[in-house]
């Protein structure tokens, strides 16, 4: 799980800023919360915002933070930083910093971040939590690495644009606490429904599991039907891995409806709605953070879905029936409807806000006060953040006609 992400001159963000997963002690909707033996955390978090206030730049920081870990010095030569892009207050010649604290699969709590300048890693560590206090497992400057160990021969020449959790995770295979960390990004995963190229990959991206996996192919259907009952089935052409692989690993689907009269009809998979697609398309994502306690970062989770279907969604990580291995749902969203005490504790509302110099900044509705007084849990969250009271809304002016 994730325990809180904090990040530092990443595109519009200058200053520290840190998403906190921890619960507070709020009251309201304990469901919401996974209550394990190493602490109370939030298992979602909704991101609201302006447009380009910086919503979709918390989530890109750690989606950039993972896939600097997991792509490989050579690969990453080949891909080279939009250094414009990413380092927005680079004038100050200060570097990105990047750090999560989470609970990983072993029940140990780790806190890993690096720094780096201009693509080249200039700090980096790993600790581990034990009894409220973290003990150092790795610290590096620029390319020198200590460790509580002395393993580290033949690691004297460190890249200097890769970063060590990526080298000694390979070497090392057996060690826990770097295999735990390396593996808990590896399982992460960041969606951009906002993308304009999102449309086209749905129509693509087939699981062949629902050519294998009976119990899959249930699972979907069931899943599809809870929003769209007129689905009686899901087929798929070819209907065999090894006719797949005949057909170029081409895959048609087609999806059953109930007509007039009980009558059945099959259609083409693009003739469904933006939504059932987006839907269809998400389930793995889904299903993969609620059965295995994986982290999912989507920014623009209620793009073309219906606010009670957005709200199906979020309740699916709430519940502990279906959310059994508590995953974690973090998103952006313009979706008010949804903005509300029947759905949110106030610790899962987060705001991004721009100021007029262009610095973003991130806070909880449950630290937010207006007259040095918290929101209370009665207020209407969403009426009030329309009107202005919390922030983190556009600044409209008047149009004139010329």
């Amino acid at each position: 799980m994730l325990i809180r992400f904090s990040f530092k001159n990443f595109k519009s963000f200058k200053n520290e800023n840190c998403l906190d997963m921890e619960a507070t002690s709020l009251k309201e909707h304990e469901y919401n919360v996974a209550k394990i033996d190493n602490g109370e955390y939030l298992k979602v978090a909704a991101i609201y915002g302006a447009n380009a206030s910086g919503k979709t730049n918390v989530l890109q920081a750690f989606d950039y933070m993972k896939n600097r870990i997991l792509v490989s010095d050579d690969s990453k030569k080949n891909s080279p930083i939009d250094e414009e892009n990413i380092y927005s207050f680079m004038i100050n010649e200060e570097p990105i910093a990047l750090e999560v604290e989470i609970l990983a699969k072993n029940n140990k709590i780790y806190k890993y971040g690096f720094e780096l300048l201009k693509d080249n890693i200039i700090s980096e560590w790993l600790y581990e939590k034990r009894v409220n206090k973290f003990y150092s497992i790795f610290e590096r400057e620029n390319n020198n690495v200590t460790m509580k160990t002395n393993k580290i021969a033949g690691l004297s020449n460190i890249d200097e644009k890769t970063l060590f959790l990526n080298i000694y995770s390979k070497i090392d295979k057996d060690n826990e606490d770097f295999a735990n960390v390396y593996y808990w990004f590896m399982n992460s995963n960041y969606l951009d429904l906002g993308n304009p190229d999102f449309e086209g990959i749905i129509d693509k991206r087939v699981s062949f599991k629902i050519l294998t996996d009976k119990n899959y192919k249930k699972e979907l259907l069931k899943f599809i039907k809870t929003f769209d009952a007129g689905i009686e089935d899901i087929n798929t052409i070819p209907d065999s891995v090894e006719a797949v692989k005949n057909n170029n690993g081409i895959v048609d689907i087609k999806v059953t409806h109930k007509g007039e009269n009980g009558e059945e009809k099959a259609l083409p998979f693009y003739l469904e709605s933006n939504g059932t697609r987006k839907m269809f398309y998400l389930f793995d994502f889904f299903m993969d953070a609620l059965k295995n306690g994986m982290i999912l970062f989507v920014d623009e989770l209620d793009t073309k879905l219906h606010p009670l279907l957005t709200r199906y969604i979020i309740n699916l990580f709430h519940n502990s029936d279906t959310n059994k291995g508590n995953g974690q749902l973090i998103y952006s969203t313009h979706d008010t409807v949804n903005l509300n005490k029947e759905t949110f504790r106030r610790d899962e509302i987060w705001f991004a806000e721009k100021d007029k110099e262009g610095i973003s900044t991130i806070y909880s509705l449950a630290d937010y006060k207006i007259n040095d007084v918290k929101v209370r849990n009665d207020a209407t969250y969403n009426k009030d953040y329309l009107s202005g009271r919390y922030g983190a809304i556009p600044v409209l002016e008047n149009f004139v006609k010329f």
